[in-house]
């Protein structure tokens, strides 16, 4: 693809689409995700569930997309020759959205498919845990997996089985994170940060650039169900998680503006659109509480600053949009 075919493809996923209101990644990804979890208070609100308690990110507003498959599953539109796709990531967003939908509304329709999609993802889960994706995704060659989709896919049948009791999606969500202990080099999710000397759960397990959302995201799963499991390898992935997010953090700014991840294919720092940053500020604020951090919640109060400045906001934007262009 050519950088003139490349911005009118970005012109036609992320405004034209938007504006027709026709199905596109970007409408998909765009949607806001506000967090649950913004104070002690709420997150004594989440331990004290009865049944199965909110995800600590509301990701309802996903309800709003429709293009599904003949398995009723959501599906993105991807650029051909990909086209149509499961990506695991987006559909268990969206389970988790039909979960708290039916908790906030007690209407069964969305209990039922909620169920629909932990049922779905209970059959196509592999031998040894992975839920994977079954298209190529730049150099990422099919069929691939990744931390964050595993995590996320771990607290949808954390919740299927809170709800039920029924020991099958106990034993999917544990599987999901049986990688999260073995290094990317051998097929599993945990790779070397050199900066910082320490280890992380890696989104792009096949080609590792360090994806911090990716890592964030993963982090918040993992706490539940050390939360709701108590078992001592999740409270180990816990702190060796939180530790390693720490010494990463410092990394990733360019000193104006939060960084995606630190790809170095190109010598254009890889800095997150103003949509990606303020959804690294809602992890940040979560994982502050969660993990009773001042130093993260530092880097939140940093990020929230920068967030309201609207010559970084257009910079930012630029940037991304120039190096999308470019590369990817």
């Amino acid at each position: 693809m050519n950088y003139l075919k490349k911005f009118f493809y970005l012109l036609d996923n992320y405004m034209i689409a938007r504006l027709q209101n026709r199905a596109s990644t970007a409408l998909f990804w765009y949607l806001p995700e506000p967090p649950n979890i913004t104070s002690t208070d709420d997150l004594m609100c989440y331990k004290k569930s009865t049944l199965t308690p909110l995800y600590l990110i509301d990701y309802r507003q996903k309800l709003k997309y429709s293009l599904e498959n003949k398995d009723g599953i959501i599906v993105l539109p991807y650029h051909k020759p990909i086209g149509n796709q499961i990506n695991p990531e987006a559909a268990f967003q969206y389970a988790l959205g039909l979960h708290d939908q039916y908790c906030l509304t007690k209407q069964q329709v969305w209990l039922d498919k909620f169920f629909k999609y932990a049922d779905y993802f209970i059959n196509i889960q592999s031998k040894d845990g992975s839920w994977n994706y079954e298209f190529d995704w730049y150099t990422s060659k099919a069929p691939w997996h990744s931390a964050l989709a595993q995590a996320r896919g771990a607290s949808v049948m954390l919740r299927a089985w809170l709800y039920t009791k029924n020991i099958i999606y106990l034993d999917a969500a544990k599987k999901a994170l049986n990688k999260f202990s073995i290094p990317t080099h051998e097929d599993g999710f945990l790779h070397y940060f050199a900066e910082g000397q320490c280890f992380y759960f890696e989104e792009y397990p096949k080609t590792p650039t360090g994806v911090i959302n990716g890592f964030m995201a993963s982090l918040i799963s993992i706490w539940e169900l050390n939360y709701w499991i108590n078992e001592k390898w999740l409270n180990d992935l816990w702190n060796q998680g939180m530790d390693s997010l720490k010494k990463m953090l410092p990394y990733y700014t360019t000193g104006w503006w939060s960084i995606y991840d630190l790809d170095d294919a190109t010598p254009l720092v890889n800095v997150n659109s103003p949509r990606y940053h303020l959804l690294e500020m809602h992890y940040l604020k979560v994982l502050s509480i969660l993990a009773v951090s001042p130093l993260i919640e530092e880097v939140y109060e940093t990020r929230k600053k920068q967030y309201h400045k609207l010559l970084l906001k257009y910079t930012a934007l630029g940037t991304k949009l120039l190096r999308k262009i470019i590369y990817k």
